[in-house]
């Protein structure tokens, strides 16, 4: 099902067409619904707005631009309008709400090996390419449903990032310097979430614990884990089962379900 049309289709880029996206997901649950909007302030406030509607699960929101996206403790989320590709998932998990921000990383990363290797996850919500951040996760949730939102730099070239995000940002684009197709790039994405999605409500993230692991940036490395109220410092071992981080911090491993990982430095 399609939705949004009118006037304004005329005006989105061919790539990001509705018709277009639906079509390239055949008979996939996520992605049954799609709506597109010309502009939001975030895709993700604009989904949850649906979900609490009663949207159905598997409802995907796709922006043409995104005026006033968000990262994680409230920071802006840095997308242009013709580069970009940001969108929203409406689920309805019956549990394990914690580890969806992994698997849609775990999803992305999949979906785009064979146009682009050599992914990695930062754990807990951005990929990277080169050690350089392309994209970012956020999962927001409500009373009987998570949005998972995802802001990937599809087709930015180097000066189309403001002056502080060029030496640690990079688009698809820069990395394999050629153009994608974003309305291909969501398509895969999406395609590889449906399946393991399936397989996540029936066998939990345990099922993924490995794959996560062996794309974990900074794995084996000293890093910091900013958790606001405190700092910790030790050596990144892996993840659990539900995909918290394991810090190994003076010969004891101590888990973390959530906060900012960054390289020790020195």
């Amino acid at each position: 099902m399609v939705r949004e049309g009118g006037d304004f289709t005329r005006r989105l880029p061919p790539d990001l067409h509705p018709v277009r996206l639906r079509d390239g997901l055949g008979e996939n649950r996520l992605g049954a619904v799609m709506i597109v909007r010309e502009r939001v302030d975030s895709t993700n406030t604009a989904a949850a707005a649906l979900a609490s509607a009663g949207a159905v699960e598997g409802t995907v929101l796709v922006a043409g631009e995104q005026l006033q996206g968000r990262g994680r403790k409230g920071r802006k989320w840095f997308s242009t309008g013709a580069g970009s590709l940001v969108f929203s998932i409406i689920l309805r998990p019956r549990s394990g709400r914690e580890s969806l921000t992994a698997l849609l990383a775990l999803s992305a990363c999949e979906a785009l090996d064979e146009i682009i290797p050599g992914i990695m996850i930062k754990w807990p919500n951005d990929l990277y390419l080169r050690d350089k951040k392309f994209a970012g996760i956020l999962a927001e949730s409500g009373e009987d449903y998570v949005v998972l939102g995802m802001g990937i730099d599809v087709n930015e070239k180097g000066e189309d990032f403001p002056e502080d995000l060029r030496e640690v940002a990079i688009s698809l684009r820069m990395a394999a310097h050629k153009v994608f197709d974003r309305g291909e790039i969501l398509s895969r994405i999406l395609g590889k979430l449906n399946l393991l999605y399936e397989r996540w409500e029936g066998e939990g993230f345990a099922a993924f614990k490995w794959d996560l692991q062996s794309r974990l940036l900074y794995r084996g490395e000293d890093v910091c884990l900013d958790r606001g109220e405190r700092f910790f410092q030790g050596r990144l071992v892996g993840v659990t089962v539900e995909g918290y981080a394991i810090l190994e911090i003076e010969g004891e491993e101590k888990i973390f379900s959530a906060g900012d990982l960054t390289l020790r430095k020195g």
